[in-house]
């Protein structure tokens, strides 16, 4: 396994014009503010949840309801532990305590564990990773809505467990059904399999653009010379501390082969581009968040790389 391969640098750099593109669109006025609610709904409720089914469905690396669970919680630990660290890291770096600290752990904690992190996964390994990469971000997206979503804002956890009841999450439920009654292989599954993936491969561009314009509206805001704390807190966090636990745990207490591949490839990505506009939802630091975002993504052709490489190593799998 090359992590220095042209595929994983073409992801990499496939990402940031992707960005671009979407911010020089809003820029030219192609697309305006009132263009990103249509965007995220087809995003949530068509191109993800497609993208989900087509992978998932049929995939023989999910053939059991405990490999799904192994899964699902692997994903649901890994962002509640990335909110731990980044809250200690918060204190300890004396980000201001209240919202702007509650944002960085939020944003600190959530990794980029779709719109890189697939990609990314795809150059690597074959297909079927990708399907169980898919099922482990159902759990980092209930993590998010529940743990984090409770951390951010303030609210209940019972409250974001409602959350849960999403497009995303009936489409992996209802993949994970046909899986485990026999039936990923039919003549009809894999007609509509196909039909999904035609359709979920929009999710990718269409939700990276969307973060690119929604950048164009808060990037005049933004400094990055500035808020010291915060800057080296997300380098610490993201760049250090996760990869090591991730991996230390991928090394030390996980022997599915296919849930190791992924766990490396999460151990090396930067924080989540779209986790400003969560906090944006839930009246966050908005420039605390597009601060861990910017500064990792900034770093992410040098550090991922060589996560990938060390990581690799670690676990024994090039």
């Amino acid at each position: 396994m090359n992590v220095f391969s042209a595929d994983v640098a073409l992801a990499i750099t496939r990402l940031g014009l992707l960005i671009l593109l979407g911010w020089f669109m809003a820029r030219q006025g192609w697309v305006g503010a009132h263009a990103r609610q249509p965007l995220m709904r087809m995003i949530i409720w068509v191109f993800f949840p497609a993208m989900i089914f087509s992978r998932v469905s049929g995939n023989p690396l999910i053939a059991s309801g405990p490999q799904a669970l192994l899964y699902l919680g692997a994903g649901f630990l890994m962002i509640v532990t990335g909110y731990a660290v980044a809250t200690a890291i918060a204190s300890l770096f004396k980000v201001p305590a209240g919202k702007a600290r509650r944002t960085f752990a939020f944003s600190a904690g959530v990794n980029n564990f779709g719109y890189l992190g697939i990609p990314v996964t795809a150059a690597l390994f074959d297909k079927d990773v990708v399907g169980v990469l898919l099922v482990h971000n159902v759990g980092v997206e209930a993590a998010v809505w529940t743990v984090g979503v409770a951390m951010l804002s303030g609210e209940s956890l019972r409250h974001g467990l409602r959350k849960l009841f999403q497009p995303m999450t009936v489409a992996l439920f209802v993949a994970l059904a046909i899986n485990f009654a026999g039936f990923g292989k039919s003549a009809a599954i894999v007609f509509a399999s196909d039909l999904c993936l035609a359709v979920g491969d929009c999710a990718i561009p269409i939700g990276t653009l969307l973060t690119g314009i929604y950048l164009h509206e808060i990037i005049k805001d933004f400094r990055l010379v500035s808020d010291a704390p915060a800057s080296f807190g997300v380098m610490a966090v993201r760049w250090l501390l996760m990869p090591l636990l991730v991996l230390a745990a991928a090394g030390c207490l996980v022997t599915d082969p296919s849930l190791r591949k992924v766990m490396l490839v999460q151990a090396a990505m930067p924080c989540g581009i779209f986790t400003f506009l969560i906090v944006e939802m839930f009246k966050g630091d908005v420039l605390v968040s597009l601060r861990c975002s910017v500064i990792t993504m900034l770093c992410c052709p040098l550090v991922t790389p060589l996560w990938l490489y060390l990581g690799s190593r670690w676990l024994t799998l090039g």
